[in-house]
């Protein structure tokens, strides 16, 4: 509540006095001395009554923290704040007075509520404009206990650095502060006093690109102590190409770097980034991968790296270089996967802590602790409970596994964090299977048009004018696409890209027309690969005008079906075409029943990408990565007939009889892969 409040009316003094129009820096500044000036004030640092006048003649934070400290500061707090006087008008004065004499006290509240208001009141749409999502204090917490297993209180730790690369408004050098200075509570008051002095100068370190972050950590751990101490380590600018701190040169870099995809990222700034960390990032790279690297060069040896980061880059395409970088260069002592659990408010990324340790030599014996959470209907008013949970080590959760893998077990290719029971059962099925789903298909994605309005219809459209009926195909899009079904084509596409003059079609230049200028705006268009007229990426036509398996590129399940009406369809589905039977006698039909099978929804899942709490990406880097088995001719015709009554049990509508020929299949492969019962219930409940 006295959050809420005191958010509440710095909300609705912005709009009163539209107060963050303009000059972003210097109103966020404004609003933040007040916050400042009514902390010191609560906490009895300085006599608002007896000050105040003074304070109205020359509002900087200079002046302000300089009464705290009893004499005029001898380097400014900021060197970005103007400091020569300035006055402010009564009626903002009034406000001023109000809020500080007013709203609830804040004696005694951890000056890290000052981060809080600001990214709830005052950073409004910066966050998501740059990529920033600051970490909650619970994970801050979590995060920061692992820096004590390094840290030991007194006078001897006076070289050691903790670094946060990107602190943004100081949430986890907060949570390491109150960290250190909890085990530091048995030492006397002087002795507390130079601890917290040590920490302010050498011993916590934060870079970031916005200055008014920058601003907002040095006032939280300013406003720590009893007395004023100027923190030294703070800069504003980019640690990932600038030297702001000397490699080697700390003991822990614990961060939450920014979630920025090659997408958001300005071309210079890439190629820069490419050229400086190309060990780590390259193609579709995330710009959390530089981080991971520049913490590596700046720790010393046997330091620690701890991050909450995307989870992508445990199993993504683009994140091998930086697998392997992470395997050769660290022992891997944590990861925390949240496993699609976006528990981190307002950030469309899937979380994961992981805890490196930096050495020369990975020992063969390394052995990783993995806390992979369950997949269940979590609502965010419970993530502070699950989150919790990550620190009650001495019982089993209801909320996630806890289990050991060797990190000699890591493959580049994608990482695997198995319990054991999920390896026992992976063991066996690659056990028995000779060979992988891309020995036997091709896969193949959808369409992209480039402009869906040009050449996507409805059936129930008027046929147009003179169009030619081969110019028209069937059209189906990810919705389309169930497990054994694919619905009826409901659109068609106007496939243009074997049309060689369009000169010749009257009728087609009348009805593109009032498109061409976008058409001709694609890219492909604009360098001269493409004609205007045609499709962006129309694919081989070929692979549509055939049978095939279809499936969902994002999906919460396996959804395998066969297409039996030569349909086309959007870039959201990928089709599977069989290779020549060389060395197998594998059918659409037994591959469509094994890979819709409950042990192959467990399979995939086990180590495909997620997207979200329940939502997988089919990509057929991943997908083809499954083991095959070697099925017998009369097998395979048992199989045909199987599929065959799963169609007609699907469109007659008995879904008694539809779930029992299932089960029937499902036990078939269990018994196949000679799964025990334990195992079988672990993928009956997809656990």
């Amino acid at each position: 509540m006295k959050f809420q409040e005191i958010s509440d009316k710095l909300t609705r003094f912005i709009n009163k006095y539209n107060y963050l129009a303009e000059e972003r820096s210097a109103n966020v500044l404004f609003l933040l001395k007040c916050i400042v000036l009514k902390y010191l004030a609560d906490n009895q640092h300085l006599d608002f009554e007896a000050h105040q006048k003074a304070i109205k003649k020359n509002f900087t934070l200079d002046y302000v923290l300089a009464i705290w400290q009893g004499r005029p500061l001898e380097t400014p707090f900021w060197g970005q704040e103007q400091t020569e006087p300035q006055p402010i008008g009564d009626e903002i004065w009034a406000w001023v007075s109000e809020f500080i004499q007013s709203s609830p006290a804040l004696a005694g509240e951890n000056p890290g509520l000052i981060g809080n208001l600001y990214e709830a009141s005052l950073l409004l749409n910066h966050k998501k404009n740059h990529g920033v999502f600051y970490t909650p204090e619970n994970i801050a917490r979590y995060m920061a206990a692992d820096v004590l297993e390094a840290f030991s209180p007194g006078n001897q730790q006076q070289d050691f650095r903790v670094l946060d690369p990107a602190c943004g408004s100081g949430s986890l050098l907060s949570a390491i502060y109150d960290a250190i200075m909890v085990r530091s509570g048995e030492l006397t008051p002087e002795q507390q006093a130079t601890q917290h002095r040590q920490l302010l100068e050498t011993g916590l370190l934060g870079v970031d690109r916005d200055p008014m972050a920058c601003l907002v950590t040095r006032l939280i751990l300013t406003l720590k102590g009893k007395e004023y101490v100027k923190p030294l380590g703070i800069f504003c600018g980019d640690i990932l190409t600038e030297e702001l701190v000397a490699v080697q040169s700390v003991d822990v870099v614990i961060g939450n770097p920014p979630y920025v995809g090659h997408k958001e990222i300005q071309t210079d700034y890439m190629k820069q980034l490419k050229n400086r960390y190309g060990e780590v990032y390259r193609d579709k790279g995330d710009l959390s991968y530089c981080f991971i690297y520049r913490g590596w060069e700046l720790l010393k040896p046997g330091g620690q790296l701890i991050h909450i980061t995307s989870r992508y880059f445990i199993e993504a395409l683009y994140g091998k270089p930086l697998r392997a970088f992470i395997r050769k260069a660290f022992a891997i002592q944590e990861i925390v996967d949240f496993n699609g659990l976006r528990v981190i408010e307002g950030v469309g990324v899937d979380p994961a802590i992981i805890r490196l340790l930096k050495t020369n030599r990975i020992d063969d014996a390394q052995r990783i602790q993995v806390k992979r959470f369950f997949i269940k209907n979590h609502k965010p008013e419970s993530y502070s409970k699950l989150i919790e949970s990550l620190v009650q080590t001495d019982q089993p959760s209801d909320f996630y596994e806890s289990f050991e893998l060797s990190q000699i077990q890591l493959n580049d290719d994608s990482w695997r964090l198995y319990s054991p029971l999920t390896r026992r059962i992976i063991e066996k099925i690659e056990a028995k299977t000779p060979f992988t789903l891309d020995n036997v298909v091709h896969s193949f994605q959808g369409i992209i048009t480039g402009n869906d309005k040009a050449f996507i219809f409805e059936v129930t459209d008027p046929v147009r004018p003179g169009f030619e009926s081969s110019w028209l195909k069937p059209w189906i899009k990810n919705k389309d696409v169930k497990a054994f079904e694919v619905a009826k084509p409901q659109k068609q596409i106007l496939y243009t890209n074997q049309i060689s003059a369009i000169d010749e079609h009257p009728e087609l230049v009348a009805h593109l027309e009032a498109y061409r200028d976008k058409l001709k705006n694609r890219r492909e268009c604009k360098n001269g690969k493409l004609a205007w007229y045609k499709l962006q990426w129309g694919r081989d036509p070929d692979h549509f005008e055939r049978r095939k398996i279809v499936f969902p590129y994002k999906a919460t399940q396996n959804r395998f079906a066969i297409d039996e009406a030569h349909a086309y369809f959007s870039a959201d589905v990928y089709g599977l075409i069989l290779k020549p039977r060389l060395y197998h006698q594998i059918t659409e039909e037994f591959l469509v029943l094994l890979l819709n099978s409950k042990l192959y929804n467990y399979y995939f899942k086990s180590y495909g990408k997620k997207l979200g709490d329940k939502l997988y990406e089919y990509y057929p880097n991943t997908l083809l990565r499954l083991g095959i088995p070697d099925i017998k001719d009369e097998t395979i015709k048992v199989f045909k007939d199987s599929y065959d009554r799963i169609v007609e049990l699907k469109k007659s509508g008995d879904n008694v009889g539809l779930g029992k020929i299932l089960a029937e299949i499902d036990q078939w492969f269990y018994v196949f892969f000679e799964l025990n019962q334990i195992e079988i219930a672990a993928i009956e409940t997809n656990r």
